[in-house]
């Protein structure tokens, strides 16, 4: 199967875009404040997609927010032709449910990766948490780790610290 390409991408004028205030998805003021933080540190990756014919947001209504606050005229967006306005508000649900879900498990193993490098502030300020949850996704499945362990065998602990924050957590291992 050949994917083939149904929208084109443009540079438009922000102002010239227009917003949905039907749009299902709200943000709290800390998320809010994480997709500041992500548009400071990473830039404007992911385009907002918008209806060819009527201007209106299909995908990216917070991002185009965010781009208007910090003063930008203008931004590559993408025009979509949808066939009505009912499949441009399919096109949104889809775009805001169909992903997958985070494991704690691995959540927890990436957070303990991550903090090797990154400040647990600058981390929780990315992804739109607090420092007690990351803690609580690391903490819960150290425990969990530790009962599975202690089911099969002997234990040994090793410490790590994140260099940047001082964060400490121990990694468990069976002999």
């Amino acid at each position: 199967m050949q994917l083939k390409r149904k929208y084109e991408r443009k540079v438009m004028r922000l102002s010239d875009i227009k917003e949905d205030s039907d749009n299902p998805n709200k943000m709290t003021k800390h998320q809010e404040e994480a997709l500041d933080n992500s548009l400071a540190r990473f830039g404007y990756v992911q385009d907002i997609v918008i209806d060819k014919s009527s201007l209106v947001v299909a995908d990216g209504g917070h991002r185009l927010k965010k781009l208007k606050e910090k003063g930008v005229q203008e931004a590559e967006v993408i025009l979509f032709p949808f066939k009505d306005d009912n499949e441009r508000r399919l096109f949104r649900q889809v775009a805001n449910k169909v992903h997958g879900e985070h494991t704690p498990e691995l959540d927890a193993l990436e957070f303990k990766k991550l903090l090797e490098h990154e400040d647990m502030e600058e981390l929780t300020n990315l992804i739109g948490t607090t420092e007690q949850e990351v803690l609580n996704i690391i903490n819960k499945s150290q425990e969990e780790e530790k009962e599975a362990v202690e089911q099969v065998g002997q234990v040994y602990k090793h410490k790590h610290k994140c260099p940047k924050c001082g964060f400490e957590y121990e990694k468990e291992d069976k002999k």
